[in-house]
């Protein structure tokens, strides 16, 4: 009776282990961002969760973070209108808040300042709306 109640004990503990490391898989809901793994050169591309109003073969936007000099460039890739770009830290302060059009501008810098911090970007426009997250 005593080992049938210890393997049941044994079983449910590795049982609970192996749940509580399936909680932490890296959902967009977590508090942290993921770092970004494999640069390309001295850039690392910012995955964009985006909701586009009207559907296209490439993609309207590129966030890219330069390693070692805090900075972020968008590139617009077409025409989606006037877009608004806003960049906060973790502590909800606002980095860059800026509207640009993209039927005359190629993209924009977006300077970081220096230090380990996480960023949420959030873009909105009439034709495209998208959320990024960085941790450097």
């Amino acid at each position: 009776m005593k080992t049938q109640i210890l393997i049941r004990t044994i079983l449910l503990s590795i049982m609970l282990t192996f749940s509580v490391s399936a909680w932490a898989d890296g959902n967009s809901n977590d508090s942290i961002p993921p770092v970004t793994q494999n640069p390309i050169g001295n850039k690392i591309e910012i995955p964009l969760k985006d909701i586009q109003f009207q559907r296209t073969p490439i993609e309207p936007i590129h966030a890219y973070y330069y390693i070692g000099e805090y900075t972020i460039e968008v590139e617009f890739n077409e025409n989606i209108g006037t877009t608004n770009i806003h960049v906060v830290n973790s502590n909800g302060a606002v980095i860059y808040n800026f509207s640009h059009d993209t039927a005359t501008e190629c993209g924009c810098t977006i300077f970081l300042p220096v230090g380990s911090d996480c960023y949420y970007i959030y873009i909105s426009g009439n034709k495209y709306e998208a959320t990024g997250q960085l941790s450097i």
